[in-house]
């Protein structure tokens, strides 16, 4: 995807995150290895599994059951999948985080969101 698409789909985000994002959005094609099912071994690279970590950290006045606040952020999730930013939400896709910070006024809530690429 070249970065005046990138631009066009995502026009807020500065143009350091779109360099950072370049290639990574589901429209690339994925490279098969061609080589035949019942030839010789491949010698090619073993290639790790890569998975995402969300990470969401509320800064709350008053924090929510820990199970609360793990389902309230399904929408923030799928947010983050339908704008391109995590491939999807299945699980062996990603690995959910969570954790509360309390704070003690209203103007310091927040929920700070953390993507990062983990190998398995």
């Amino acid at each position: 995807m070249n970065p005046d698409d990138l631009k066009r789909l995502f026009p807020n985000a500065s143009a350091d995150t779109l360099a950072r994002n370049r290639g990574q959005l589901p429209n690339d094609k994925f490279k098969h290895n061609k080589a035949s099912t019942l030839g010789s071994a491949n010698e090619g690279k073993t290639q790790s599994i890569q998975r995402v970590r969300v990470r969401f950290v509320g800064y709350r006045v008053r924090p929510l059951d820990p199970d609360n606040f793990a389902g309230s952020v399904k929408d923030c999730l799928d947010f983050l999948r339908h704008a391109h930013l995590i491939d999807g939400d299945e699980p062996w896709r990603i690995t959910l985080e969570t954790e509360q910070v309390k704070v003690k006024t209203f103007k310091e809530e927040k929920l700070l969101i953390k993507i990062d690429r983990i190998e398995i």
